[in-house]
């Protein structure tokens, strides 16, 4: 009976270790705090409307460790750009990786060309504790007053690698990929450094330092814009 007792102890305490495991991600959760918001302040210049800055405020719910439900909006000044997403992800566990699958919609209004924009994409984010890559498939469809067009459908690419693991309070790394937060696009290469540190146990700060040339695929293209994020991210 001692035998029994002991062996049923020990298997709640693992158990409750293996329930208790965080993991960080498009959707960070720790078993405990299951509403997370975040925003970020952005700036930068490209060739074409100069110098922007703006912000951006996202919220998701963690229905469970599995399941989780998202949206935001972001407002970008002088490119007078505003945008609103939804999203769901669903989490699957692969022993010490994260696979997630990702459902994104988002809506851009280009106010200075009066011209709007609807991105449907679906992809899947694999994590590992140094790695992340991304692969999926977006649908983006824009209009004008007189006008619309629907590109054929554009491939979503993405690779990051952090110096520490991906549990750490503070990390750093680097990322390619082609998109970002509010935007999808076909080829044309997003490169930068990014950040976070855990002020904390529910409060992260978090940036990043992005570059995008002008030309499809060549890193040796003009410089098309250059941009940085500073945000922080509060769970409860």
């Amino acid at each position: 009976m001692k035998r029994v007792f002991v062996f049923l102890s020990i298997a709640l305490w693992l158990h409750a270790g293996l329930q208790a495991q965080p993991y960080s991600g498009p959707r960070g959760f720790d078993s405990v705090h299951r509403n997370e918001i975040s925003g970020f302040l952005s700036g930068g210049h490209n060739t074409v409307t100069g110098f922007f800055v703006g912000e951006a405020v996202h919220f998701i719910h963690h229905l469970n460790d599995r399941w989780s439900v998202g949206g935001g909006e972001q407002i970008l000044f002088f490119k007078q750009l505003f945008s609103l997403d939804a999203k769901g992800i669903y989490r699957l566990p692969l022993g010490k990786s994260d696979l997630f699958f990702i459902a994104h919609a988002l809506l851009n209004g280009y106010n200075l060309w009066n011209a709007s924009e609807i991105i449907l994409n679906a992809s899947a984010l694999w994590e590992s504790k140094f790695v992340d890559i991304r692969l999926g498939l977006s649908y983006i469809h824009y209009w004008m007053k007189q006008s619309s067009y629907t590109e054929p459908p554009t491939l979503t690419v993405g690779f990051g690698v952090n110096l520490k693991p991906r549990t750490s309070p503070w990390n750093m790394g680097l990322f390619i990929r082609t998109y970002d937060t509010y935007y999808y696009e076909n080829w044309n290469i997003n490169w930068g450094l990014r950040f976070y540190v855990l002020l904390q146990e529910t409060l992260r700060l978090f940036g990043e330092f992005n570059v995008r040339p002008a030309g499809n695929m060549s890193q040796l293209a003009n410089r098309y814009e250059t941009s940085a994020k500073i945000g922080v991210k509060h769970v409860w």
